[in-house]
């Protein structure tokens, strides 16, 4: 029996407009603010800042649309090179699930605290809502990505990295994608853990950068920009300087996160993301002109 995609598309498109509907349903009761952000003080969830109840829906709707499109593009009928289009195909079921429970989560959201507001649902403990739904979240993000990276692997006909390189660009995807809310969830506990998310996310480029110098031309990993993607050459070179970019970023900003005030993690992490991927763009792209014009040259 042939899959219908439209259906499940409509479905998934239906779950974004949900918000409106519970809206216009309740609109009689709700009242002018809603919770709109939470933060952790003294080991408690608590609201710091308050939304108009159809800001909070168009807000989420806003979201959930730009994650939808952009999620959906692999899945379009874009002119594609045959490469592109063969690994787009590879990752659509997987993509899909990441686009269901991410959708699901921000539409459900605005939901939630409109059915709270007129009682609908219980109050209850905003610790135990938090915690529990950050555990969700963790649980089927990493199931998602768990399927998606055995799914590319298995049935990908070129492998850009080694089975065991490619495990470790697989955990190290998992640690950062779970640090953020596992951070959340044990300073829910009374914990601080401010600095880990910044020191695991440059450890994890110290170690991409050192697996990066032999990764082989693919539309999935690597430093992916127009001109690498059209010359093996300019892919390899630009590889060579992008890992060792890499690798040392990420032990420059382990340092520093060391040594900055926690006022200046933000701004220290934006910077020290933004040098090397400036500078791997800007040398593909040197590379790429020189060889080109050797070429000619020729």
């Amino acid at each position: 029996m042939k899959e219908n995609k439209w259906l499940k598309e409509i479905l998934l498109i239906l779950v974004l407009f949900t918000p409106f509907l519970v809206y216009a349903w309740l609109l009689p009761q709700l009242p002018d603010k809603l919770p709109s952000h939470y933060s952790i003080k003294d080991g408690e969830w608590v609201v710091d800042s308050y939304m108009a109840p159809l800001a909070s829906v168009v807000l989420s709707f806003i979201s959930g649309l730009i994650l939808y499109i952009v999620m959906s593009i692999p899945s379009m009928p874009l002119p594609f090179k045959d490469a592109q289009r063969k690994q787009f195909t590879q990752i659509a079921p997987f993509l899909y699930g990441f686009k269901v429970v991410l959708i699901i989560f921000l539409s459900g959201i605005p939901v939630y605290e409109m059915l709270k507001a007129t009682d609908k649902l219980p109050g209850g403990n905003a610790t135990l809502w938090g915690v529990s739904a950050g555990v969700l979240v963790l649980v089927l993000a990493n199931v998602m990505m768990y399927r998606m990276f055995a799914g590319i692997y298995e049935r990908s006909e070129v492998k850009p990295l080694s089975r065991k390189a490619y495990v470790i660009i697989w955990a190290g995807t998992h640690v950062i994608m779970s640090i953020g809310p596992v951070c959340m969830l044990l300073a829910a506990g009374s914990l601080n853990m401010e600095r880990l998310i910044p020191q695991f996310i440059f450890v994890f480029l110290a170690v991409c950068g050192n697996l990066m110098y032999n990764v082989k031309p693919n539309y999935l990993f690597g430093i992916r920009t127009p001109w690498t993607l059209k010359n093996e050459t300019v892919w390899r070179k630009t590889h060579h300087l992008g890992g060792v970019v890499l690798f040392l970023a990420g032990i420059t900003g382990f340092i520093l996160s060391l040594l900055v005030d926690k006022e200046q993690l933000a701004t220290m992490m934006i910077m020290v993301l933004l040098i090397p991927t400036t500078i791997t763009i800007i040398y593909s792209y040197y590379i790429y002109k020189k060889t080109i014009h050797q070429t000619t040259d020729l």
